[in-house]
C-alpha cells in the first residue's frame, strides 16, 4: 500500500514529531533504504545508526532508537520518503535484520491466534465459580448504592436550579464522579465528570447540561429495572454504567462479520492523560458501519495501526448491545488502498432516519458516524455547513475548512464524519476513489 503524505502525518503522535519527520524525509538522510511486498526498511544516522522496519501487511513498525514517541521521527521520515519520493526506495530482498523481525512478529501473531482459538474452543483454566459470583454480587451492591446516591444528587441539583452552577465550576461534578468511581460505576463517573466542563463553554450550555442530566436519569431508571429489559438492551445499560464486556462474553455473544473494511474516518481525542482513537469503518460487501475504539496512555502507541483511507481485509467482532456498533478486529489479512466508493446515505434526511432507528433501539447514543453522498461545503460569515442534493444542510463544528473546500473545487463529494446531535464533524472526503482526511484549517499541522 502506498501511503499519502497526509496519511503518514496522521500517524504522528504530535506536531513536533511531524516536523522532525519532515526533516528526515530527504533521501540523503538514509542508507540502504528498500522495500518489497512485505516490508519497508532503512538505516538512519543520528547519534548512532538506527534500524527502521515497517511491516506493510498492517503497518506495524520498529526502530532501534530510544524515543518514547510512537511512531518515532525515524519511522515517520522513512514513510514520508516513500510517500513523496518512491523512486528513492528501491525494491529488493529484505536484509537479515528485517527478516528476523518479521519472523518474530509472525510468531507472536501465531501464538495470539492459538490462544484465541483455545479460548473459543473452551480450553480454559478452571475458575472458582462461587468466588466469581461473590465478587459480582459485591460489585452489584456497590453499583446500586452509587446509583441511589447519584439519583439523590440529581434531584437536589434540579430542585436548586442551574443558575448557580456556573459559579461552582467543574468541582461539583468532579466530587460526584469520584463517588461513582468508589462505587465501581466508572462509566457513569466519566459521564458526570465530562458534564462539569460544559459549564460556560457555549451560550446554550444550560440546555445541553439539562438534556444530559435527563439522559443520566433515564439510565438510572433502566438500571433499576434491568431484569425487565431484553438481553441486548441489558448489555448496553450495564456497559454505560461501567461494566466491561469480558473477552469471554465478547467471544460468546459477539457477532462476527468478515469483509473488506473501508476506514472512512478517524480522529483522536486527547485529554492529557488518555488518548482515544475513534475509527469509523464500512464493510464493502455488508455495508455494515462499525466504530473501532482504541485507548493509549500518554504518547504510547495504539495497539493496532488503523490508517484513515485504507481498506483492511479481516473479521470484525461486534460488542453485544441493543445497537451493535462498536467492534474490534478479530483477525486481519491485508491492508490496501481504498479504491471503491463506500456505502453512504443519499440525503441528510435519510441519515437522520437511520439515527432515529438507532436511538429507538438504544436511547443513550450520542455520536453517529456515517458517509453522506454528494454534498458541498457552504459558509455564511463564520458558520460552516454542508449541503446535500436536496438542499438540506447540516452545521459543522466551529472551524474553517478552506483547504477541504479548495480540494473539492466546489463540486459534490462524499463526506464521512460524526454527528453529535448538534454539529457534524467532517473526517474524510471521498471522491473518484481517493480519500482525503479532513482537518479543519486551525488543526492542520504546520
Amino acid at each position: 500500500m502506498e501511503l499519502s503524505l497526509q496519511q503518514v502525518i496522521e500517524l504522528a503522535p504530535d506536531e513536533k514529531s511531524v516536523a522532525a519527520g519532515k526533516k528526515l524525509m530527504a533521501a540523503r538522510n538514509w542508507a540502504d533504504p528498500g522495500q518489497n511486498d512485505v516490508a519497508l526498511w532503512g538505516l538512519c544516522s543520528g547519534s548512532r545508526t538506527y534500524q527502521i522496519r515497517v511491516d506493510l501487511a498492517n503497518f506495524g513498525y520498529s526502530c532501534s532508537c530510544p524515543s518514547r514517541k510512537f511512531p518515532c521521527k525515524h519511522v515517520l521520515g522513512l514513510l514520508m520518503l516513500r510517500a513523496t519520493s518512491p523512486d528513492d526506495v528501491p525494491a529488493g530482498d529484505s536484509p537479515d535484520w528485517v527478516v528476523e523481525w518479521l519472523e518474530k512478529r509472525e510468531g507472536r501473531a501465531q501464538k495470539k491466534a492459538e490462544k484465541a482459538e483455545a479460548a473459543a474452543s473452551g480450553e480454559k483454566k478452571p475458575v472458582d465459580e462461587k468466588a466469581r459470583q461473590r465478587r459480582i454480587a459485591q460489585r452489584e451492591k456497590r453499583v446500586l448504592e452509587g446509583i441511589e446516591l447519584l439519583d439523590l444528587w440529581l434531584s437536589d441539583l434540579i430542585r436548586g436550579g442551574l443558575a448557580g452552577i456556573e459559579a461552582t465550576g467543574p468541582n461539583l461534578f468532579d466530587q460526584q464522579a469520584k463517588r461513582l468511581v468508589d462505587s465501581q460505576s466508572q462509566g457513569l463517573a466519566r459521564w458526570v465528570e465530562r458534564l462539569g466542563y460544559l459549564i460556560g463553554t457555549k451560550s446554550d450550555w444550560p440546555t445541553i447540561l439539562l438534556e444530559e442530566l435527563g439522559r443520566i436519569k433515564l439510565l438510572i431508571h433502566a438500571y433499576r429495572r434491568i431484569d425487565q429489559l431484553d438481553k441486548a438492551l441489558q448489555s448496553s445499560v450495564r456497559q454505560l454504567v461501567g461494566w466491561n464486556v469480558s473477552q469471554e462474553e465478547l467471544e460468546r455473544d459477539g457477532e462476527r462479520v468478515k469483509d473488506e473494511w473501508h476506514v472512512v474516518g478517524q480522529w483522536v481525542d486527547d485529554d492529557g492523560r488518555l488518548r482515544t482513537q475513534r475509527s469509523w469503518v464500512v464493510g464493502k460487501a455488508s455495508d455494515r458501519l462499525a466504530l473501532i475504539l482504541q485507548f493509549a496512555p500518554g504518547s504510547q502507541p495504539f495497539t493496532e495501526q488503523i490508517i484513515a483511507g485504507a481498506t483492511i481485509a479481516g473479521t470484525l467482532i461486534f460488542y453485544p448491545g441493543a445497537e451493535s456498533r462498536r467492534a474490534k478486529f478479530l483477525d486481519r489479512t491485508s491492508t490496501s488502498p481504498t479504491a471503491d466508493r463506500p456505502a453512504g446515505q443519499a440525503t441528510i434526511d435519510r441519515f437522520f432516519d437511520d439515527i432515529a432507528l438507532q436511538l429507538a433501539r438504544q436511547p443513550w447514543m450520542s455520536n453517529f458516524g456515517g458517509v453522506l453522498r454528494d454534498v458541498r461545503f457552504a459558509t455564511a460569515e463564520e458558520n460552516w455547513s454542508i449541503v446535500d442534493i436536496a438542499g438540506r444542510s447540516l452545521p459543522l463544528h466551529d472551524s474553517e475548512y478552506m483547504e477541504a473546500l479548495a480540494t473539492s473545487g466546489g463540486y459534490p463529494f462524499d463526506l464521512s464524519g460524526e454527528w453529535d446531535g448538534r454539529r457534524f464533524r467532517p473526517l474524510g472526503m471521498i471522491t473518484d476513489g481517493t480519500f482525503l482526511g479532513v482537518l479543519p484549517t486551525d488543526d492542520v499541522y504546520a
